[in-house]
């Protein structure tokens, strides 16, 4: 596809105000201290950093692999959301009134602390950074190829031109230049979803249109209530799911919590997440309903079950409809080409950021070597490793682009697999103070290994089948010849969330002629009746996947402790402890169960009399109990 000159405009001015505002806060805080490049100095406000909250987790990936998810297999997975809403809630009752006062730069700091152990600290920071560099890579992989598609740039183009802007402005203006190209770019996202609905709306004559061709086409569905595990989607998976990627991504994750530790104090640190829950739920919708505004528009001449050459993946419906329905009318489909590069940027800085403060609070500034630095040399350190970060970043978005989808999708899942254990890890943190750091480790690493073979077996599973998708009303002859890039399916990166080998070949796209001669009505095929080894496992839905991540760290960690010896308040400090744990933590186990055995018993001697007489022969001290309970002979004690 061609863009017109009002598309190209609205492009450019997207990206040109995304790298002026690097410019900007580059020259304004040129001498800018390592606190004021990395958090704002503590005193952004919370607004802004919602937004940025918002756009840092929603991804290109998300916005195509969102709607087509809707297109293929329908509504359930939106009941998602009311998972993330709950999530949101606890973290920010729970998680920050712990994790703000601190006072961190690291959010890995505070393993440290709670168990005082720079080894277990040093492990999570390295995992984070191995996932987070590759992540980079990731982000700018798939929509590069959607956008060579739509735009006509090649895939390297586009990889180096993201990457750089990205780098530019992370590099010279620092977490606000982030946070405010991030508040722009949510709206330029938002535009460029809305372009789809307000297109579709016009198209069919309304939302109410859309919506009732879905219902009837079996796409609405939000009270699937099967507790079937192995299915792929119900009510109780989605919101478990979302609860976990919300944990994983917002909770224990640097490069969202380095955002609400931006702020003044943990109210502000609070509403950035109230703020931020608003935003998502209303973006997520717009995304939602775009994909079902393209199953509307192609409800009878489904696109992926060409007959020879049907589609290898719902997300490329996205990239179909803007292709050919959005450029009917001038400037829309610029707007959706300025979003996906607007979403890649934003989740591609945020990961810049985060990781440059992990490098130097975790391992740099603790080296003698830059203990006589100040502030300003330090800043201008921290800029040559954001600097250095992006470069890196695009060059393994190159390198993924060589590897191919199956590597893509191999490292993916492992970095996926890695949000649970740490759920489970920062639970026990702050819950259970009785777990040792033998224990904690133990439990960190196991569940690791377990969550990883249970990501990898999944691989292995045949896809799910996609919801009834006919052609029986394809025009006879459809003069459209097209190549279409291969997305594989990610709709939620673990976000998130964190979150999903061939040798050195190019990218498999697939080729869409749809010029026929016959009216077709194709579904997708079942999966093979036979079942393939290990079902009874990786057949499991992977909406699970988190939980059991969490479950095997928690679940470990207590036997190992159990086995090595407990904690003592002693040993911990009470501010790092969620305050109804720390109250139950100051007494023995054994005696939090004798005083609920003596409150069972003072029930039943409520309910069968106190009164009764001493039996004869009766211990001096129990007499004396019942003498004193009796208030001696005059009432008094």
């Amino acid at each position: 596809m061609a863009l017109g000159i009002v598309d190209i405009v609205l492009l450019v001015i997207s990206l040109m105000c995304s790298a002026a505002i690097g410019v900007y806060y580059g020259i304004k805080g040129i001498r800018s201290t390592p606190l004021e490049y990395l958090l704002g100095g503590r005193s952004m406000k919370p607004l802004p950093l919602s937004l940025s909250l918002m756009v840092g987790t929603i991804s290109a990936i998300t916005i195509v692999g969102s709607a087509g998810e809707m297109y293929a297999f329908g509504t359930q997975l939106w009941m998602m959301d009311v998972g993330i809403l709950f999530g949101l809630v606890i973290i920010a009752k729970v998680f920050i009134p712990i994790l703000y006062p601190l006072k961190m730069v690291s959010l890995y700091e505070y393993v440290e602390r709670r168990f005082k152990s720079r080894w277990l600290r040093k492990s999570t920071v390295f995992l984070q950074l191995l996932g987070g560099y590759m992540f980079i890579g990731f982000l700018l992989f798939p929509p590069s190829i959607a956008l060579q598609f739509i735009t006509g740039l090649h895939i390297v183009y586009n990889i180096l031109i993201i990457g750089g802007i990205c780098t530019l402005y992370s590099t010279f203006g620092g977490v606000k230049a982030v946070v405010y190209t991030d508040a722009l770019q949510s709206l330029v996202m938002v535009a460029g979803v809305l372009a789809i609905v307000i297109q579709g709306c016009i198209t069919h004559g309304g939302m109410a249109n859309i919506i009732d061709t879905a219902y009837h086409h079996q796409r609405i569905e939000f009270f699937n209530m099967n507790l079937n595990p192995y299915q792929r989607h119900s009510l109780w998976l989605c919101v478990i799911n979302g609860f976990f990627f919300t944990l994983g991504t917002y909770g224990v994750n640097q490069s969202q919590t380095q955002r609400y530790f931006s702020t003044a104090s943990v109210k502000h640190a609070q509403r950035v997440l109230y703020y931020a829950a608003v935003g998502m739920v209303l973006m997520r919708a717009l995304i939602n309903l775009s994909g079902l505004v393209m199953f509307a528009n192609y409800v009878g001449c489904d696109p992926i079950t060409h007959p020879t050459r049907p589609m290898t993946d719902p997300s490329q419906v996205a990239i179909f409809y803007v292709n050919t329905e959005l450029p009917k009318i001038p400037g829309l489909a610029g707007l959706f080409v300025a979003a996906v590069y607007a979403a890649v940027l934003s989740s591609v800085s945020t990961q810049l950021n985060s990781m440059t403060a992990l490098v130097w609070e975790d391992f740099l500034k603790e080296l003698a070597f830059f203990k006589g630095w100040t502030d300003v040399k330090v800043g201008y350190l921290q800029k040559i490793l954001v600097l250095g970060a992006g470069v890196l970043g695009m060059v393994l978005g190159l390198v993924v682009w060589q590897l191919g989808w199956s590597f893509f999708r191999t490292v993916l899942a492992i970095n996926g697999a890695l949000s649970g254990p740490l759920i489970g890890l920062f639970l026990i943190a702050v819950f259970l103070p009785w777990v040792n750091t033998k224990g904690a480790s133990i439990g960190f690493i196991v569940s690791i290994i377990l969550n990883v073979i249970m990501a990898i077996g999944q691989l292995t599973m045949p896809k799910a089948p996609y919801l009834p998708l006919s052609r029986e009303n394809c025009p006879l002859s459809t003069p459209t010849n097209m190549t279409l890039p291969s997305l594989s399916p990610i709709t939620n990166l673990t976000d998130s969330t964190l979150s999903t080998l061939s040798p050195l070949s190019t990218i498999p796209s697939t080729s869409l002629d749809f010029t026929t001669t016959t009216t077709i009505s194709a579904t997708t095929p079942a999966t093979t009746p036979e079942s393939p080894p290990g079902e009874w496992l990786f057949g499991l839905s992977y909406c699970l996947n988190p939980l059991w991540g969490t479950l095997f760290s928690i679940l470990i960690s207590i036997i190992v402790t159990a086995i090595t010896g407990m904690n003592s308040p002693e040993d911990i400090d009470r501010k790092l402890i969620a305050p109804p744990s720390w109250e139950a933590f100051q007494r023995p186990l054994s005696q939090l169960f004798t005083r609920r055995k003596r409150n069972q018993a003072s029930t039943d001697d409520a309910e069968h009399g106190d009164n009764q007489p001493l039996r004869e022969g009766s211990p001096p001290a129990v007499a004396e109990c019942k003498e004193k309970e009796g208030g001696g002979e005059n009432g008094l004690v």
